[in-house]
């Protein structure tokens, strides 16, 4: 009896050891087919999924599974393929099955690239106010830069801490600095007031080297996160294209890219003004609350209520998708990976749900939308063709 017991205890730890590293990409060939042949004979391929379940993050699944082992009701490897099986599903993670049926024949929804395109990296080019540049991915975590007024460190996270020199007296007065990262990179800087930014990849931010004045202005083009330092005698603006974001202490996410013909403000905490240009039309000026999004778009300013946290999913590393557009999504990983997007049929009815890991290669990415949606992907190089 105590024999069987132990015997299947080892089996429940090993088919939870296999689904983790299914779930994360891991697991061998072998247990990777196994894991789906069971999911779809399961009958769970077609059953309907609480879509209430897809915002929970596959931590609490396993701490589930973990409490309830620990409760001696030992899981049989077929309930814990199950139950990761499902939330695989639900939650678009993965199922890495490269293929669709038809008439027999599998039909590939990724054709393979020459060599893998990995995922975008930390990496900016600082400009400074002299006209000197500073490659922040080359410079060595504790360095220490000076000049013009400014001091500038890279943390041991990544990150580059910004200040004003001692005593630099009105040498960094009507300066101005400007941080900007590639497609496929991102940065984190902590500005001269304490706020801090992300910037998204292919961005840019120009702040001044020294917050002097009656305001804190700072320009963005592209996608930012701000976390903005709390000053009531000093509002923090946000400046973008015709936009300006007015706030005092906050944290808010801007989308911002020329390419784009709205932009987009998505509040997490304390409270923004949203305004267009110096047009006084009514209606041009909306005061923001946490979980409410505002979009700008032909000088129009709309509002919604949303999840704020999806809107910020790039900075956490993921993206994160509620019956987005395809080509909206497309735009996203042209920039992240640095690729170039080629439609070759209409994708506009076209949407996608799920969470992906933004550190994924782009096939594995591109295999996870596939399977939820009928399209197909191409990589030529670094050119991806869709096709529906």
């Amino acid at each position: 009896m105590k024999e069987t017991r132990q015997l299947k205890d080892k089996q429940d730890r090993k088919a939870k050891d296999i689904l983790r590293r299914y779930v994360k990409g891991r697991c061998t060939d072998e247990e990777r087919a196994w894991v789906e042949e069971w999911y779809h004979e399961s009958g769970h391929s077609t059953a309907e999924l609480d879509p209430d379940l897809a915002g929970k993050h596959l931590a609490e699944v396993w701490s589930a599974l973990e409490h309830e082992t620990a409760g001696r009701r030992v899981l049989s490897l077929r309930k814990i393929v199950s139950i990761a099986a499902t939330l695989v599903a639900i939650l678009g993670v993965s199922s890495w099955y490269a293929g669709r049926h038809a008439g027999g024949k599998t039909e590939p929804t990724v054709a393979h690239a020459q060599q893998p395109i990995q995922a975008g990296r930390d990496q900016a080019l600082l400009t400074l106010a002299d006209g000197r540049t500073i490659h922040l991915d080359s410079v060595a975590v504790g360095d220490h830069l000076a000049g013009d007024g400014i001091s500038l460190m890279k943390t041991d996270n990544g990150t580059l801490s910004y200040s004003i020199a001692a005593n630099s007296g009105d040498e960094a007065t009507g300066k101005y600095n400007t941080i900007s990262t590639p497609k496929g990179g991102q940065f984190k800087i902590i500005l001269p007031d304490h706020s801090v930014v992300w910037i998204n990849a292919a961005s840019s931010l120009r702040f001044p080297v020294a917050f002097t004045g009656a305001t804190r202005m700072v320009e963005l083009e592209g996608e930012g996160y701000f976390e903005v330092e709390h000053d009531d005698t000093k509002p923090f603006i946000v400046v973008s294209g015709n936009q300006r974001t007015i706030v005092k202490g906050t944290k808010f996410n801007l989308t911002a890219y020329p390419d784009d013909p709205r932009q987009v403000t998505t509040l997490l905490e304390g409270s923004v003004l949203v305004k267009t240009g110096e047009s006084q039309l009514r209606g041009d000026e909306v005061l923001l609350h946490p979980n409410e999004q505002a979009v700008l778009h032909n000088e129009r300013i709309t509002t919604s209520r949303i999840d704020a946290l999806a809107a910020i999913a790039w900075k956490n590393g993921k993206f994160v998708y509620n019956n987005t557009p395809l080509e909206a999504i497309m735009k996203q990983l042209a920039r992240w990976y640095d690729v170039e997007i080629v439609y070759r049929e209409a994708v506009k009815e076209i949407t996608f749900t799920g969470s992906i890991s933004r550190f994924e290669n782009i096939e594995d990415v591109l295999r996870k939308i596939s399977l939820t949606e009928s399209v197909r992907f191409e990589i030529n190089e670094r050119r991806i063709m869709v096709r529906h």
